[in-house]
């Protein structure tokens, strides 16, 4: 197995140095465009450029607390409790044997 994972790695890595060697360095670009504008250009703008009517706007956020109840029963699926039988066994020594005795009991689930 370990000489499958590294004869599979070096064959990756044969390859990605040929296909690095075909594209070329200078060829290369960026998948960012270089124009301005968008949200990097508005972080490099002062504030009055980016007011409306030379008020900035403001976003009114409310933050809520955790619903911790309401979040565990999206993430499972949630069911009520409900009653079931099981068996219990326990060993104890009697007579310098071991004996077995098993009885059933309610169990919430």
């Amino acid at each position: 197995m370990d000489r499958r994972v590294f004869l599979s790695g070096m064959l990756g890595l044969t390859g990605a140095t040929l296909v690095a060697s075909l594209v070329g360095s200078g060829k290369a670009i960026a998948g960012v465009p270089a124009t301005g504008g968008g949200i990097l250009g508005e972080l490099d703008a002062s504030l009055p450029d980016l007011a409306v009517g030379g008020v900035p706007e403001v976003e009114e956020v409310q933050y809520r607390g955790r619903d911790r109840d309401r979040r565990d029963r999206r993430g499972r699926h949630w069911r009520p409790r409900r009653p079931v039988w099981r068996t219990v066994c326990r060993r104890f020594r009697s007579g310098g044997r071991w004996r077995r005795r098993c009885w059933r009991e309610r169990v919430w689930v």
